[in-house]
């Protein structure tokens, strides 16, 4: 096919010897609209026409040196020129020289003295048809690379049910060659039960232009060996005659394809989970402490570990929840898959089936794609569900269903899923209170309850916290390239009789404070710890009035965990809007820390 220059006007290549015809006959055509091109050799119009590939070229017959048929057959070798439409201008009457004019690729010829209405006529007449021609090779061009690059085989049958077309997929399917294919009969590659409902829609039966093949037939490779297929069946009319098309689909492909896709979207779920655990900071990297109250907790983790009993472990906030969670998955047989964490206190309740259980394409606005949930991320290995007590009550209905069936179905989706989770959960609430008030579900609480593990304040471990203290010491002077070697006697006092009711993240903080502090190789003193006498919080100074109210706001967030709508959130505990809580929040400069 010639790849013709853009060009607002067809142009036109004119070879004649004579100077004086060829102004002439070039003065009609430019009048005509078309643009023009002159040669007076053969030579030049050769070269002309390699340069400028002419829409449609007129040759004189006879010339000096090289002739027109001389020129037409060179034309007719070089590819970019092969198809550009020659007519000869001639006064020969013979009709050997006509005929020998087509013999050498010319589509038409035109009998001197000239009649110019003929010659425009017959110019306009095979620019139509060549436009014409090259449209319909693209169009060809275009639907057989669509044929060859379609993903299933299809196949196109004459009356008599010979192979026409087989394409790229075809010969991948059934292991054979295209060359060895055309002209054979379809009977060769289809089994009798499908053959039998070909022949019967080519008689007619149905009436339909198109049929669909569901599962239960089969085809059969060049080997002889049968696969399950699905395929549309569809005729058309074509020049005349009837044609049938054939688009079948390997059903052990299709679900190989399927399955392939729903590992990849797990493993593309668990490794972006991963790299979110890898960014988000992780509070403590071990359980720290001697303490008979530690001891006990770890020997229930031991006797715990190695079943797939639900575990529920509670105590208050910055216990170290987590961390005995991952210490029963890391000695449990699924220590080699994924602990997934979830912290219910922190998803809005309109999303929190799709973060527990994932949600399909389109199912919701601003789902864009399908997302798997925790249950699937976490299948085979352990999900951690953190502050288990802020769930909502709706979602407690759906995940006691997974916790004793196994199953559940996505957002949007209409197949049930089935997975293989061992569930951890924790909560600083008294979850056996919060279902006598009807705000925890009670058959979930039995449930969740079937191994508790009580992890104690670290008041009443007080014995841990020099182990703590060091601990902290030593990460953070490693992070903050500080040596500390020593800590004043009388902070470590304090520290141990500080009441903590932040607990170990508590503690935390103020070590990593006080190392940011420290200048020297002894840790730096912080005022901030406030000794209580007897281990007891001491009576609050009277403050202001908006300095009660934030006081008493962040002590409703604290206990929600930060948490501000909903049946557990700090509005409703507090009786107000959560819009009021809000405002007052932006009012009194109240932001969840980072």
């Amino acid at each position: 096919m010639t790849h013709k220059r853009q060009r607002e006007k067809p142009l036109i290549l004119m070879l004649d010897d004579n100077p004086v015809n060829l102004e002439e006959l070039a003065g009609l055509v430019d009048e005509a609209g078309f643009d023009v091109l002159r040669a007076e050799t053969g030579e030049i119009a050769l070269v002309q026409a390699v340069a400028q590939l002419p829409d449609l070229i007129l040759l004189d017959v006879l010339m000096p040196g090289m002739d027109g048929f001389t020129v037409c057959q060179t034309l007719k070798t070089i590819p970019t020129t092969r198809d550009i439409p020659v007519l000869f201008m001639t006064a020969l009457a013979d009709t050997a020289d006509k005929l020998k004019g087509f013999q050498v690729g010319a589509v038409d010829y035109i009998t001197k003295p000239f009649q110019y209405e003929e010659v425009l006529a017959r110019v306009q007449t095979h620019l139509t048809l060549q436009k014409l021609k090259l449209e319909l090779q693209e169009k060809e061009q275009r639907l057989s690379r669509i044929f060859e690059n379609a993903m299933d085989a299809i196949l196109t049958l004459d009356e008599a049910g010979r192979i026409t077309l087989f394409n790229a997929a075809a010969e991948q399917m059934f292991r054979c060659k295209a060359a060895d294919s055309i002209g054979r009969a379809v009977d060769r590659f289809l089994s009798p039960e499908l053959y039998k409902t070909l022949t019967n829609f080519r008689n007619g039966v149905p009436a339909d232009q198109a049929i669909w093949v569901s599962e239960g037939m089969s085809a059969v490779r060049a080997d002889e060996s049968t696969f399950p297929i699905e395929a549309t069946i569809s005729r058309v009319e074509a020049v005349g005659q009837k044609l049938y098309i054939l688009i079948l689909r390997d059903i052990n492909e299709r679900k190989a394809r399927q399955q392939a896709e729903a590992e990849c979207n797990t493993l593309r779920g668990i490794n972006l989970y991963l790299q979110e655990e890898v960014l988000a900071s992780r509070d403590g990297e071990e359980l720290i402490g001697n303490s008979p109250a530690l001891h006990q907790a770890m020997d229930l983790v031991r006797q715990v570990a190695n079943t797939d009993a639900t575990v529920l472990i509670t105590g208050e906030t910055g216990t170290g929840k987590e961390l005995i969670a991952r210490a029963i998955h890391n000695l449990s047989a699924r220590k080699d898959k994924t602990l997934v964490k979830l912290n219910c206190a922190t998803i809005p309740e309109n999303l929190a089936e799709s973060e527990l259980f994932g949600h399909e394409k389109g199912s919701f606005t601003g789902a864009i794609a399908r997302k798997l949930g925790r249950f699937e991320l976490a299948n085979g290995g352990t999900l951690f569900l953190d502050e288990i007590g802020e769930l909502p009550l709706e979602m407690q209905a759906k995940l006691l269903r997974v916790l004793q069936e196994g199953e559940f179905e996505r957002v949007g989706g209409t197949q049930t899923l089935t997975c293989d989770v061992r569930v951890i959960a924790a909560t600083h609430r008294d979850l056996a209170q919060f279902s006598q008030q009807g705000k925890f579900r009670a058959d979930l609480y039995y449930r969740l309850n079937v191994f508790p593990i009580n992890l104690p304040p670290l008041r009443e471990r007080k014995e841990d916290v020099p182990f703590l203290v060091k601990h902290f010491i030593d990460k953070y002077a490693a992070k903050f390239g500080k040596k500390i070697q020593s800590i004043p006697e009388r902070m470590m006092a304090d520290l141990q009789s500080y009441f903590w009711p932040g607990n170990i993240r508590e503690l935390q903080h103020i070590i990593e404070r006080a190392v940011i502090l420290t200048k020297g190789s002894q840790l730096a003193a912080v005022d901030c710890v406030n000794v209580m006498g007897a281990g007891a919080p001491t009576a609050a100074p009277i403050v202001t009035l908006d300095e009660a109210e934030r006081a008493h706001i962040l002590k409703a967030l604290e206990a929600t965990s930060w948490r501000i709508a909903g049946n557990q959130g700090a509005a409703k505990i507090l009786g107000v809007p959560s819009t009021t809580l809000r405002s007052r929040m932006e009012k009194l400069g109240i932001s969840k820390p980072a």
